[in-house]
């Protein structure tokens, strides 16, 4: 697979919604006040359930496409990776004896987090690419469609 910045860019996504939605779950779980031993369990569980995820969400090839083209079957690795790793991390806390609680509402709340914050920035980037965001601004505008793959229609393209 090619490694790119911008692959790089993703994953770094990825990563930061993970964390973000793990810690969502627990300030979610607790009403928006959480504990000092479990803000404590919380952060001492990232280093755990971060990169299992990642290591899910490279083994499900998340980062083979293009976000410009993201689809339906890209939402559904996203929520079948998501789905994996939620099963796996209750089972590697318990399998390496990691001694903390983990809420089990938290272990629910953050794969839904998670495949929200994945799936949608996702679509929200290919929308803002097709220019979908555009349309709602400027009703009066006519979608076309341009056919042909020579350079006068990459001209027209450009022109347009």
């Amino acid at each position: 697979m090619n490694f790119s910045p911008r692959t790089a860019a993703i994953i770094l996504h990825d990563v930061l919604a993970a964390i973000f939605a793990w810690l969502v779950a627990y300030w979610l779980r607790f009403n928006l006040d959480v504990p000092l031993e479990f803000k404590a369990s919380a952060l001492s569980t990232l280093a755990w359930v971060v990169p299992l995820q990642a290591i899910v969400f490279w083994g499900f090839g998340l980062y083979r496409g293009i976000w410009r083209f993201a689809s339906l079957p890209d939402l559904k690795r996203i929520v079948m990776a998501v789905g994996l790793a939620a099963l796996l991390i209750p089972l590697v806390l318990v399998l390496f004896r990691v001694s903390v609680v983990v809420p089990r509402s938290v272990l629910i709340l953050d794969p839904l987090l998670l495949v929200m914050l994945m799936g949608g920035s996702r679509l929200a980037y290919r929308a803002w690419k097709e220019h979908r965001l555009a349309s709602v601004l400027h009703p009066d505008s006519k979608p076309v469609l341009v056919a042909g793959a020579g350079s006068a229609a990459d001209f027209l393209l450009r022109e347009l």
